[in-house]
């Protein structure tokens, strides 16, 4: 099990410009913890993002099979 002390240590070693980065991700964490932890897994499906093309849902299969690409 991590410590405190590790995760810091850890944290030490991110070069300045992924800090934001790494903030939101802890900050996200944190949140999601404190909210509300009774969530059903469909609520929490929802909350998940992803980037893509602005078809990826109507054209999974094609993007999948490799007869579209996301240029």
């Amino acid at each position: 099990m991590a410590t405190r002390e590790e995760i810091k240590s850890e944290v030490e070693k991110v070069p300045e410009e992924r800090l934001d980065e790494l903030y939101r991700v802890v900050r996200t964490f944190s949140q999601e913890k404190t909210s509300n932890s009774k969530q059903s897994l469909l609520a929490r499906l929802r909350k998940i993002q992803i980037e893509g093309p602005e078809d990826l849902a109507s054209n999974f299969d094609l993007y999948l099979n490799g007869e579209k690409s996301i240029d």
